[in-house]
């Protein structure tokens, strides 16, 4: 009941969002209070693993479907990797930890890979020894440093080897904890509970920033999408020109990283490129109604003041004054004014020439042109897929960069694809 009245409470500050509880019971029966708590608390981690739930110590969990489940104590444990080649050592361990946990056992470092890789982060936490045949420690630490699994899965090691340099290794490899035998077994349970209880509070902290993230990422696509599809129909431009857009240049820039490490973009940095390729023509708001619908091919003049759109695209952006240093619009920024600079210096408005053009609007600029070929227009006929293929290949668009036109030909299948795809959902949507 107490669980279920928390989570109806409403957030109306926070959208998307609900407060959940997680809860650990146990009856106290003749023992101090702290010792009570204590267990209290390992069924309260127990509960967050499920997330918004209710363990007990006599195997009830009440779940967020609003059904209880009796018996389910032992599915409700933890599981540690106990790896060491004493059988001895593993067995004093399991003694110590098997009430409140699921052991795993590996006699070396090679099985300790094989069960991680089975288990996953199933593996609440690793015991690891050091000094063992066929794979040691440090190798079982330089595999899960690899995997990135260190971060989520922590290890304690346990040694005999007590030396400086052997534990300032293990933790400069991503050690928790560090535990010299002989040792006491209160004290090994415990720190064996404390690191997995610090590993799920920051689990669920990590959940939390991550889901908060999400939604405030799809809100601002939202609003981007809302922006750009205004631009569109005030335009007269077909309805997923921007989608096509986006799926042109996350394209691009995925073969882009394969190729060079020149622009070493983050998969951040891409994202934001992606989003921001949504706002390159909104500079079109600005343009007359008549020029910019106008059948058939615009004088001269016309064109003139078509091609300010880059700049008026810029003006509204560094209008934002607020927001000058957030780098979704630094990068739209770059992109409205830069997206029809060519890498020979053929462009406009500013005449770039090569790498002083930056990446984005490179990339955005290939998959502008492309989609604005294959798509049809108040002043134009669609081309074939092939056909624009061949045009920007022949230079009959403007000169792009070499690296980019590579790629573009590498996804050039992908891209076919999708077309067809699309033409064949319109012309069943029609009929």
């Amino acid at each position: 009941m107490i669980r279920r009245q928390i989570c109806a409470v409403e957030m109306p500050e926070s959208i998307g969002s609900r407060l959940s509880v997680s809860i650990g019971a146990v009856q106290n029966e003749n023992e101090k209070v702290s010792e009570a708590v204590s267990r209290a608390d390992y069924y309260m981690y127990q509960a967050k693993a499920y997330k918004n739930a209710i363990v007990t110590e006599w195997g009830t969990i009440d779940m967020d479907d609003g059904l209880s489940r009796v018996g389910t104590r032992k599915n409700a444990k933890r599981n540690i990797l106990i790896v060491d080649d004493s059988m001895m050592n593993r067995e004093i361990l399991c003694e110590m930890l098997e009430d409140q946990f699921e052991i795993v056992e590996a006699q070396n470092g090679k099985e300790a890979v094989e069960v991680l890789e089975q288990y996953g982060r199933d593996i609440s936490l690793v015991l690891l020894d050091i000094v063992m045949p066929v794979m040691d420690g440090f190798e079982v630490l330089q595999y899960m440093n690899e995997k990135e699994i260190i971060e989520e899965i922590p290890v304690i090691m346990i040694s005999s080897e007590d030396s400086t340099s052997f534990i300032r290794r293990a933790y400069e490899m991503g050690v928790s904890d560090y535990i010299s035998r002989p040792y006491d077994a209160k004290v090994v349970y415990k720190r064996v509970f404390n690191t997995i209880k610090l590993y799920a509070k920051q689990r669920r902290l990590i959940s939390i920033l991550t889901e908060q993230i999400c939604l405030k990422q799809e809100s601002r696509q939202i609003m981007v999408a809302i922006l750009s599809h205004i631009v569109e129909f005030r335009n007269g431009e077909s309805g997923p020109h921007v989608q096509h857009i986006n799926m042109l240049t996350q394209s691009l820039l995925e073969k882009l990283m394969k190729h060079t490490e020149v622009y070493a973009l983050t998969w951040i940095e891409r994202d934001l490129i992606v989003m921001a390729s949504s706002l390159h023509d909104i500079g079109k708001i600005g343009i007359d109604e008549r020029i910019l619908n106008k059948n058939g091919r615009l004088t001269q003049e016309e064109y003139e003041i078509m091609k300010q759109h880059t700049v008026l695209g810029t003006q509204i952006l560094e209008g934002l004054q607020y927001y000058q240093d957030e780098p979704l619009v630094k990068t739209a920024r770059e992109i409205c004014r830069w997206h029809h600079e060519r890498y020979d210096g053929s462009g406009y408005p500013d005449g770039l020439k090569g790498d002083e053009i930056p990446i984005s609007a490179q990339v955005v600029a290939l998959a502008d042109v492309y989609d604005a070929l294959v798509s049809k227009r108040a002043y134009k006929e669609k081309y074939t897929h092939e056909e624009a293929m061949q045009m920007i290949l022949d230079g009959k668009c403007g000169v792009f960069n070499p690296l980019l036109l590579e790629c573009l030909k590498e996804i050039a299948p992908e891209i076919r694809n999708e077309i067809y795809e699309e033409e064949i959902a319109v012309k069943l949507a029609s009929e």
